[in-house]
């Protein structure tokens, strides 16, 4: 997750905190519509019909998509601006080692099970294909979810896509790490039908626009990056305590596992599921769907205090590649030339920043420790808002009404001012982003060089929203 671990630039915490974006706020559309219909409760998972498949951050692309990418009538698209995480991968060379502790766990399985006959059969005669050389590989169907996206895009958008490439039509920038750049690869081989000529652009450490050299908040990688203290209270409290215990149960155990082995089988059941759309993973089967739904709030959790709303600087980290949508777009306004399309690839953080600079999944509640059932119908889900190959599309429009543009995550159009519009004038929403973008004092990494200061006083916020929490409930 970045444009290489993280990718994007990172304005100061001032503008993060005198400016808002509440006209984009608009989240609840979107993950309202996937209400999982299917609630299990040990019954047998390989026949479920309907399975949860809401993990986080390792959720499958296909599963939250939405098709709202489209000319309409009476325009003209004049850019197509994306940025977006790489696709399906294979886990860490830590995290493959690691998942082959559940071949032991397997064993562990007793008569007094409560799953069927047929998932205990599973887990019995599952096991690892892994090697270090997968080690974070772009998997076949992140190759995929690439490819599709570059056909949609082509597709509804021929004017932009039925031009030769050249470095003037058409701008690529990718993370240093392989799984980016073969995302960026595959994209380029769909659209153009040719392998590119050279090595596509790689960010350099002199870019503003990516913060893996100055800042550097995590990487969508397997390491125990916890974000903040809320996490691990979560995870130490009754509701994921009553995860361990449901999972320990299920398999016949006396004594609960620890929330260690816990978290391995859902790793596996979550990357096989993205892996094997189709499939029913073996370990999926040793969780009910509110454990689920429990686990999946851990991880909003964290990314809620690394790349959004709940740290101070979530909203300033894409402050710069939100100037770069916003410059290029006002350059087309003013009749200026630009490039027919901007491709960057990249990482779950350069993902979360643009949504979290964009205002969307904003809402006035803080995600706590101590309010998952409060937030069930959260706005900030990271299913929804960053799953493989999520990403931030916006495209230009001459219209015979004048300017337009329409901005979209994860292909589902966002609303960006009260009346709920998805295609908007262009000239109010340059007025919007403009106050925050166009202060180069303030949109840019300065803050990454007081990171530590700002850690502290992401403390003191997190700490303050505690005690107003509790004194209002």
């Amino acid at each position: 997750m970045s444009v290489a671990a993280c990718l994007f630039a990172v304005p100061l915490l001032f503008a993060a905190i005198v400016t808002s974006v509440a006209g984009l706020a608009d989240w609840q559309h979107i993950s309202s519509s996937f209400k999982q219909q299917t609630d299990y409760d040990h019954v047998c998972y390989r026949t479920v019909q309907t399975p949860y498949v809401y993990f986080g951050t390792k959720t499958t692309y296909g599963a939250v998509a939405g098709n709202d990418l489209k000319t309409p009538p009476d325009c003209q698209p004049m850019q197509v601006w994306m940025v977006s995480r790489h696709g399906t991968r294979y886990p860490s060379k830590k995290k493959i080692e690691e998942l082959k502790k559940l071949n032991e766990l397997k064993t562990m399985i007793t008569a007094e099970s409560i799953m069927c006959p047929e998932d205990i059969v599973a887990i019995k005669n599952w096991n690892i294909n892994l090697t270090k050389d997968d080690h974070y590989m772009l998997q076949r169907q992140g190759v995929e979810e690439l490819r599709s996206l570059a056909m949609r895009l082509k597709r509804q958008f021929p004017q932009i896509f039925n031009n030769p490439y050249t470095e003037a039509n058409f701008k690529f920038l990718t993370s240093q790490k392989q799984r980016a750049k073969d995302s960026a690869t595959v994209f380029y081989q769909t659209v153009f039908n040719k392998n590119p000529e050279n090595e596509l652009p790689i960010v350099q450490k002199s870019d503003d626009r990516f913060y893996l050299y100055k800042c550097k908040p995590g990487e969508d990688d397997d390491d125990d990056t916890k974000g903040q203290g809320e996490v691990k209270k979560f995870e130490d409290g009754p509701l994921v305590q009553s995860v361990v215990s449901s999972v320990s149960m299920a398999m016949g155990l006396k004594q609960n596992l620890s929330y260690e082995n816990i978290s391995l089988m859902l790793e596996s059941c979550k990357y096989e599921k993205a892996w094997y759309i189709q499939s029913r993973p073996a370990w999926c089967a040793v969780f009910t769907q509110k454990d689920l739904e429990i686990l999946e709030y851990v991880e909003d959790l964290k990314y809620y205090y690394s790349n959004g709303y709940g740290n101070p600087i979530g909203e300033s980290m894409g402050c710069p590649i939100v100037k770069d949508l916003i410059d290029n777009f006002k350059n087309l306004a003013r009749g200026k030339r630009g490039p027919l399309g901007i491709f960057y690839f990249g990482h779950s953080p350069n993902v979360l920043s643009v949504v979290a600079r964009l205002g969307i999944g904003k809402e006035n509640i803080t995600l706590l420790s101590t309010n998952f059932e409060q937030m069930k119908n959260r706005k900030w889900r990271t299913s929804f808002i960053d799953p493989f190959a999520s990403n931030v599309i916006a495209v230009f429009y001459k219209c015979r009404d004048g300017n337009k543009a329409m901005i979209l995550l994860n292909e589902h159009g966002i609303p960006m001012d009260k009346d709920d519009c998805r295609l908007c004038q262009w000239e109010p929403i340059e007025a919007k982003f403009n106050e925050i973008t166009s202060n180069n004092q303030t949109c840019n990494l300065n803050m990454c060089e007081n990171s530590a200061t700002l850690s502290s006083i992401n403390l003191v916020i997190i700490i303050l929203a505690y005690v107003v929490h509790v004194l209002c409930i």
